[in-house]
């Protein structure tokens, strides 16, 4: 990179570290509005969906549900695919394949959301197949990216401390997507369930699902941190040997 002049600092004064701290936020504001939507989804829905047995798609079956389950899907979409975009910047080790799964997850999201499940009640058609391929396509690329996004997370300093939560909770993703997964299986095949409370399991999965994203971010926040704080103390330095050089230099001449 090239000096830009002044300080001495590369384009963008900042450094990378303040980017990354610009770049983290959206996250956690996408998720805060798929959280809002999916609250607003829980709400109206009381009375007619049960939370118990029925998942998050059979809240479409309610005036403005498909709205608000999409709003909550192209929300997740973009902060899965603000996080894969930003971990080349966040300083992660190899971080190309993490990457890339994020991207196929935030996809995931895009077709959930554009192809809704059938209403309750009501025969399953090619619409329904594919929300339900999306939904696994997500259940599968994101619980392996993150566990890969652990496991880069020890050979990369800034990403250290943050490796022992992100591996629990990418393996609590993906141990719960597998249980969800399978749990499907039998409502592909015969159109009815076996396990009595899908619901629980698919909220407590998306439960966890939403902190690991959280998580991610904030570790990104601190390599930010870092990152900025290398910039800035070898600046803080040369500034202030520049001013008590000429000053030393005065005093010893009054001397």
């Amino acid at each position: 990179m090239v000096s830009s002049g002044g300080t001495g600092q590369g384009p963008g004064a900042e450094g990378a570290g303040e980017v990354a701290a610009r770049a983290t936020w959206p996250v956690v504001a996408c998720v805060g509005v798929a959280v809002t939507a999916l609250v607003a989804l829980h709400v109206d829905g009381v009375g007619t969906v049960d939370p118990i047995v029925q998942t998050l798609s059979d809240y479409v079956a309610l005036p403005g549900g498909y709205a608000l389950l999409g709003v909550a899907a192209l929300a997740l979409a973009a902060a899965v695919w603000m996080l894969g975009a930003g971990l080349r910047g966040w300083g992660l080790t190899a971080p190309a394949a993490p990457a890339a799964l994020l991207s196929v997850a935030s996809g995931g999201f895009v077709a959930a959301a554009v192809f809704p499940t059938n209403d309750p009640g009501t025969a399953a058609g090619p619409v329904a197949d594919l929300h339900r391929v999306a939904g696994g396509i997500v259940l599968l690329a994101l619980p392996l990216a993150a566990w890969m996004v652990a496991r880069r997370a020890v050979e990369s300093p800034a990403w250290r401390a943050a490796a022992p939560a992100l591996t629990r909770l990418s393996v609590a993703v993906a141990a719960l997507s597998v249980l969800f997964l399978l749990s499907n299986v039998p409502i592909v095949i015969s159109g009815s369930p076996i396990f009595a409370v899908l619901g629980v399991l698919q909220r407590v999965l998306y439960a966890v699902m939403l902190v690991l994203l959280l998580v991610i971010a904030r570790a990104a926040r601190a390599t930010a941190v870092a990152a900025r704080t290398a910039v800035d103390l070898p600046v803080a330095a040369a500034v202030q040997a520049t001013i008590e050089g000429p000053l030393d230099e005065r005093l010893g001449r009054t001397a």
